[in-house]
């Protein structure tokens, strides 16, 4: 482990600035806020270890987004049990209407998220990302590594197979 120096307040504050970044694109993944604060933590300890590695400050935060995504992916992907979502993406409820649209509105929610969790990686993570976490097209491209009109084309491919899908 490196000595402490210098940089060491300045890891400090960006950590306190991207912590809420770095929890969100692990939740966002995982569903669950236990392995989501779990990840944040691996996150920021890798990031400690590696910050002098960093050589631009400014790119901190999608640095550390990025780690948060494949940690959590990774976590995601060696869990023995599946884990459903905990209704983070399905902002409200509708408090009012008859039983029956109630009960028809969760049904729909179920099959959409049903089908949004057997979309490719690649498209889920962008549907996640952008729809369910309220991320921009940038924030979202700096994520995950790739150019902005590329998160475009995958928004639209996974809101078209979606479409398909639950419109069956």
């Amino acid at each position: 482990m490196r000595e402490p120096g210098p940089k060491d307040g300045d890891f400090e504050r960006l950590m306190r600035e991207s912590y809420r970044l770095v929890y969100q694109v692990a939740y966002s993944v995982l569903g669950n806020a236990a392995d989501a604060e779990e990840i944040a933590q691996d996150t920021f300890l890798t990031a400690y270890r590696k910050f002098d590695s960093l050589r631009d400050a400014d790119k901190f935060r999608p640095w550390v987004a990025r780690a948060s995504w494949r940690l959590a992916l990774n976590h995601r992907r060696g869990a023995a049990r599946a884990r459903g979502r905990d209704g983070a993406w399905v902002s409200s409820q509708a408090a009012s209407g008859t039983p029956e649209t109630q009960a028809s509105e969760r049904e729909f929610e179920a099959r959409l998220r049903a089908q949004v969790d057997l979309l490719p990686d690649k498209l889920k993570a962008v549907v996640l990302l952008i729809g369910v976490e309220e991320m921009d097209v940038r924030t979202v491209a700096g994520i995950l590594g790739i150019p902005e009109g590329t998160v475009r084309s995958r928004l639209h491919l996974a809101r078209r197979q979606l479409l398909r899908e639950v419109t069956r």
